[in-house]
């Protein structure tokens, strides 16, 4: 009876619609990570193609039905560019695609393009904010081109409002799944012996926060010096802030493939970004019944950390760095009083942010775009 189950939800290969994900890498990354999980979902009713630029450095794991095609070019810039349309309008064709999704602003350009010329649908996906183009000829771009989709998705309602003038734009959140994994002895050892401990992650980068984030604890740690910091993620400034963390209980862990044992042994979670989209990372921790910190930055937190059921504290972006970092050590002192208050509001963003509930958006949307 279970296998008469299973390939009555399975189409017949011959019949299954083809779907072309597109994105430049599936390194470490919110939209990389995103990318994964629709790919892996949707390969048990579509045939899934997933298109790359380069397949060098692959971080999330990929379902064996999922087909990986990369497409090269050895020109850099513009010609670049256009040597990625045709190269992807041709395997659109030649794949007899029925429907692409793009995944960040550049890409999404190019698949629009390219499915435009194969005359197929596209739905392009934003994962990070709309100012985050910096280049004024991308942005110009964008204007032109996202209205040829057939959607455009945003993460945030913050975000949708620079899209007023697409007629078919709306808010789609990041499926978010914390798959349970067996934990090695040693890592439960591991953390075990930091508790109590606040955790944070993402890349080290700058607009990431770290180095305020090491600061703040800094000044919380004159008050509780049992906790220790643990930073998960790699980047440019993780030397820099390893140097700036010296003498400090802080630990960096590097690239974890499953955080979901750290987030749930944590005290709770806290993220100095100054500009997020949607924060996998707060979303995941409140998943796991840790509650959060985070700079009320543009855009994402405000719609993940509720003032209704406050699961979290939202920590003004002021001006200053001095006065940011001292309202962030704040906020780290205030979370540890009431951490059971906040942690027993966290079930209720699984209604909103969980797998299930976003990849049956999906399915209706990409249902839509068939027709």
């Amino acid at each position: 009876m279970p296998k008469t189950q299973e390939s009555s939800q399975t189409p017949p290969k011959e019949n299954r619609k083809s779907l072309a994900l597109v994105i430049s890498s599936l390194r470490m990354g919110g939209a990389e990570r995103v990318a994964c999980i629709l790919a892996n979902a949707l390969a048990h009713q579509y045939r899934i193609l997933l298109f790359v630029w380069s397949d060098e450095e692959r971080f999330y794991p990929l379902d064996s039905k999922v087909e990986i095609q990369t497409i090269t070019t050895k020109h850099k810039g513009i010609l670049g560019n256009l040597v990625r349309i045709f190269k992807l309008c041709g395997a659109f064709r030649r794949e007899k695609v029925d429907l692409s999704i793009g995944f960040i602003h550049q890409t999404n350009i190019l698949t629009i393009l390219a499915s435009k010329m194969a005359r197929i649908p596209s739905i392009a996906t934003e994962h990070s904010i709309f100012t985050a183009l910096d280049s004024r000829f991308w942005r110009i771009l964008r204007g032109l081109v996202y209205p040829l989709a057939y959607c455009v998705t945003t993460l945030t309602r913050q975000d949708l409002r620079h899209y007023s003038s697409i007629k078919n734009a709306f808010v789609l959140p990041n499926p978010v799944e914390i798959p349970q994994v067996q934990i090695p002895q040693t890592t439960l050892e591991f953390i075990n012996s930091q508790k109590p401990y606040i955790l944070s992650a993402g890349r080290m980068i700058e607009s990431k926060g770290f180095d305020e984030l090491l600061d703040a604890f800094r000044i919380f740690s004159t008050q509780f010096p049992q906790y220790t910091l643990l930073l998960a993620g790699d980047g440019i400034l993780k030397e820099a802030l390893q140097s700036q963390a010296q003498g400090l209980k802080c630990v960096f862990l590097g690239k974890i493939e499953s955080l979901r044992p750290f987030y749930e042994n944590a005290e709770f979670f806290a993220l100095a970004s100054h500009k997020e989209a949607l924060s996998n990372v707060l979303i995941e921790s409140l998943m796991c019944g840790t509650p959060v910190v985070s700079f009320d930055c543009p855009y994402g937190p405000k719609e993940i950390i509720t003032s209704e059921k406050p699961n979290g504290i939202l920590v003004k972006m002021d001006e200053s760095r001095e006065a940011r970092v001292e309202s962030l050590a704040n906020a780290l002192v205030k979370i540890v009083a009431a951490r059971n208050s906040y942690a027993q509001n966290t079930a209720e963003i699984h209604a909103h942010f969980s797998k299930k509930v976003v990849l049956e958006k999906w399915q209706h949307l990409i249902k839509q775009a068939l027709i």
